[in-house]
């Protein structure tokens, strides 16, 4: 077992500063702020000098806003008052591309962790919030596993209210979209982008419209590049997670006869029954991202896994499995013995908690058990379908989000010295 002093150094090097969100305002030419619309008869307006009469037409254009419930598309005014115009209905002259805004957000959403990969955004949706409008706390509906996030554009329609809050772990940020626009000298749309596991909200409008649209991200892997497999990132400085890594393995007082290493993750993570694990590790996001290149870059071979919950035992063990357990039920935690069958197919018994001996792992398993040394927690239970998004902002789309950890096997000191 590492020293305490050991652990701790370890601990503290992982950065938690990262922000999963970033805003800012956009200077634009003028004809940005044009937006198309309509099914049958085509309309224009111009937000630059959008009258009432002319949001009004936006408006009645639109279709009342549902959300999703698990599998279900509600409409419920308690929970969401908006309205809003699919892709397909209108056309934007702002130009995204021209604007400069994906090398922004790679550059503060991504920090180089994520190889040379880049995100591609899709145009989604366009939402009116008039007075008294509003949506309650939820995450985004997650629509692939390469999804990493979402980035509004609002535009500058006077409305009080209405402002974004954010809230990950135990941070909250409120975004102003009015502040930011009113600063600048030239015509500028106010944006925010975040991870698509971050819970947000709209907060009621109290005058006026808030009109946005919304691109969902995602990340696009090169032909020539998985990241699972080959690392290519330039590197502009070596992380404190790096060099105290790197400084411990060559310290034949740390884990003299080898350990395996876990690392909770910060961030949620879609998948379906069908995705594969070792896919998943293109798509880590921030601190996550940061830990895995670490450990790649220092030849450990991370790998990404899922724990599901040992009912029988308690909340300290697990069983951990290098695939997603597919069952029609979603219930098969509730089934007598399930444990014993996720180790007849390739699991292992853990711990899921510090403090616990291999001989209490092993009486689940003699043969398939693995004690693990958590440099960061893991905190959340595996339970899929526990995991569906409860509210989001579409009906489920077969996505689910996943906590799975980073699991690192650190050989023998006379092995890497």
């Amino acid at each position: 077992m590492p020293t305490p002093t050991q652990m701790e150094s370890l601990r503290n090097a992982i950065s938690y500063d990262r922000l999963p969100v970033c805003s800012g305002a956009v200077s634009s030419p003028p004809e940005a702020l044009y937006l198309y619309y309509g099914k049958e008869k085509p309309r224009f307006v111009n937000f630059g000098s959008a009258t009432p009469e002319d949001l009004d037409s936006l408006v009645a254009a639109c279709d009342p806003a549902t959300f999703g419930r698990g599998d279900e598309d509600v409409y419920d005014e308690s929970y969401r008052k908006a309205f809003k115009m699919d892709a397909a209905n209108f056309a934007v002259q702002f130009d995204l591309a021209a604007s400069g805004l994906i090398g922004t957000l790679e550059d503060r959403l991504l920090q180089g962790d994520t190889g040379n990969m880049k995100i591609k955004a899709e145009l989604y949706k366009l939402n009116v919030y008039d007075k008294d409008s509003f949506f309650k706390a939820h995450r985004d509906t997650p629509r692939g596993t390469n999804m990493i996030g979402s980035l509004m554009i609002i535009y500058p329609t006077p409305h009080e209210g209405g402002e974004l809050v954010l809230r990950h772990k135990d941070h909250e940020w409120k975004f102003d979209a009015k502040s930011l626009t009113a600063s600048q000298v030239s015509p500028s749309l106010a944006y925010v982008a975040f991870y698509s596991d971050i819970e947000h909200e709209v907060l009621k409008v109290t005058s006026g419209r808030r009109v946005t649209i919304t691109y969902n991200l995602y990340l696009e892997v090169p032909a020539a590049d998985t990241r699972a497999s080959t690392i290519i990132r330039e590197v502009k400085s070596i992380s404190n997670l790096q060099r105290t890594l790197q400084g411990l393995l060559k310290s034949p007082e740390f884990l003299p006869t080898g350990a395996t290493l876990g690392f909770g993750l910060v961030h949620l993570y879609p998948v379906t029954f069908n995705t594969k694990l070792r896919d998943l590790a293109n798509y880590l996001k921030g601190e996550d991202a940061n830990v895995y290149q670490v450990c790649r870059e220092l030849r450990l071979q991370p790998s990404v896994r899922v724990i599901y919950d040992d009912v029988q035992r308690g909340s300290r063990f697990g069983i951990m499995m290098e695939k997603i357990v597919k069952n029609p039920s979603y219930h098969y935690e509730e089934e007598e013995g399930y444990e014993d069958r996720l180790i007849e197919i390739g699991g292992k018994a853990v711990n899921k908690k510090e403090g616990v001996d291999l001989s209490r792992i092993q009486e689940r398993s003699s043969t398939n058990a693995e004690l693990i040394t958590w440099v960061s927690p893991f905190n959340r239970r595996t339970k899929l379908h526990d995991v569906n998004v409860t509210y989001g902002n579409e009906v489920s789309v077969g996505y689910m989000y996943c906590s799975p950890c980073i699991i690192v096997s650190i050989p023998p000191a006379i092995d890497r010295l």
